[in-house]
């Protein structure tokens, strides 16, 4: 378990940037070659083997299945290319290996003495669908000397582009998703990381809230789940809100319905009035009878594409204000309209929920209940991930609340952040109760509907933890509706 009492003794200090310059990292070789269509010159030997016994190997459908499934999701994307049989083979693993993983970069001492590693729950066997990365302040800038780093970005090591170093959040979108583009990456002041019982990355669980002095990234993987659709919308500028969140909404409209959104809102886009946030509630306008989850924050900064991690790459070789300049970065899920009738088909499962726990959920005994309420309304899924947004400000309540969440989803992945205003809907939507409890200094009851603006009403709360739930595959128990 981690602590984040340690002592700078036992913490690996920010390289100092005026010493070296940090490049962004190209595509890895072998995929460059393979997206170029170029031929890859490798230095090594082709091992000597029996041409009969090898064209035995890669005509049997069952073998190749078989030796294709152990593959990471870039060299079956090559794989596939090889002929119409590998092609089949990778296609049926597709809707076969369904399952998150994990994974995190620690720079803790104890945790990089044979170097600085990304630790994987499994493989990243299928291609991905989403990818969110959650960094504390210092993981998010933090370099590393490029042959120090296992597996190494670069074969062999590089000393000349980028002088030894690299960003070690483009380590992660390097290995993790390159070539695709979808991937979050968030950095807040602090961050939530709690994988299963009885993996390699378990023992950089996070038990408590985890602060800036320790450079630590943590995300988790969502594969490729069949007739889901994942998209991320950035909002720059204040423009973008019409001319690119809502016109993308309403392309997606026409064809789908949104399963769920997370929201991630930089801290220098001051939300002044209702208006500067309620957009997401044009949501609502799209499909009013289709309820979807919706969770987010106010964080310090996102990076989600080439573009943002070039600023960040700038930033660190000129010492400037490390910052994407992003306003607000929502990645939605959608799927197809006819969905139920797809998934009759696959047989495969998609569903997200929302639990927003608000300021008058500070007792521990409220805090099960409603968790407890929860967790009875959504089916425990074959696949599931719990991402947690919270506010710094609910202390010690961020234990108690996350390992009640561990109890009612001892199988589900939890990872998140911590920011300074939350923003969400429950779905379900929830009974209110009684007003005030007694004996809080903190709460600050749900406020009544805000004045009818442009789009709706206000999603902002304070003092509050949003947990989004998604899940995907066989269900293996339904929901209690009684």
């Amino acid at each position: 378990m981690e602590d984040d009492s340690a002592s700078f003794s036992d913490e690996v200090e920010v390289a100092d940037v005026r010493n070296f310059r940090c490049a962004k990292l190209g595509l890895p070789a072998r995929m460059a070659a393979f997206l170029n269509n170029e031929e890859l010159q490798r230095d090594c030997e082709q091992i000597p083997c029996d041409q009969d016994l090898l064209e035995d190997i890669a005509g049997n459908y069952i073998i190749v299945k078989k030796i294709l499934s152990y593959l990471p999701w870039q060299d079956k994307l090559m794989c596939k290319n090889v002929c119409s049989m590998w092609r089949s083979a990778i296609n049926t693993l597709r809707k076969e290996q369904l399952a998150v993983t994990d994974f995190a970069i620690s720079m803790r001492i104890s945790h990089i003495k044979n170097g600085i590693s990304l630790i994987q729950s499994d493989c990243f066997y299928n291609e991905p669908l989403a990818v969110l990365a959650f960094a504390n302040i210092s993981g998010f800038t933090i370099t590393a000397v490029c042959e120090a780093l296992l597996t190494n970005p670069c074969d062999p090591p590089c000393d000349k582009d980028h002088n030894h170093f690299v960003s070690v959040l483009d380590v992660v979108k390097n290995l993790v998703v390159m070539p695709k583009k979808c991937m979050i990456a968030v950095k807040a002041s602090a961050m939530s990381y709690m994988p299963t019982a009885y993996t390699p990355t378990n023992k950089y669980t996070i038990t408590r809230m985890y602060g800036k002095n320790s450079p630590f990234i943590g995300g988790i993987f969502i594969p490729v789940i069949p007739n889901v659709q994942f998209d991320i919308i950035t909002v720059k500028t204040l423009p973008d809100i019409r001319g690119k969140f809502i016109k993308t909404m309403d392309k997606l409209s026409e064809t789908r319905y949104v399963k769920g959104a997370l929201v991630f809102v930089n801290g220098s886009f001051i939300l002044q009035s209702v208006d500067d946030i309620v957009f997401l509630n044009y949501l609502k306008n799209l499909q009013p009878d289709y309820p979807f989850a919706l969770g987010g924050c106010i964080v310090e900064d996102t990076v989600s594409d080439n573009e943002d991690m070039s600023t960040l790459i700038d930033g660190i070789n000129n010492c400037k204000d490390l910052l994407s300049f992003n306003l607000v970065s929502v990645g939605i899920f959608t799927v197809p309209k006819n969905f139920e009738e797809l998934r009759t088909e696959t047989g495969v499962h998609f569903e997200m929920y929302s639990l927003i726990l608000d300021s008058g959920c500070w007792a521990k005994g409220r805090m099960e209940a409603a968790i407890n309420e929860f967790s009875k309304c959504v089916p425990r899924f074959e696949h599931s991930v719990v991402v947690k947004m919270s506010c710094v400000g609910r202390d010690s309540k961020h234990d108690y609340e996350q390992n009640l969440f561990r109890t009612a989803f001892p199988n589900t992945r939890l990872v998140g952040c911590y920011g300074n205003g939350e923003l969400g809907i429950s779905k379900p939507e929830r009974l209110r109760t009684d007003p005030r409890p007694s004996g809080l200094k903190r709460y600050r009851p749900e406020p009544p509907p805000a004045p009818k603006k442009k789009f709706g009403f206000s999603l902002m709360y304070s003092y509050a933890s949003i947990f989004v739930y998604i899940g995907w595959g066989k269900i293996l128990r339904p929901a209690d509706t009684s």
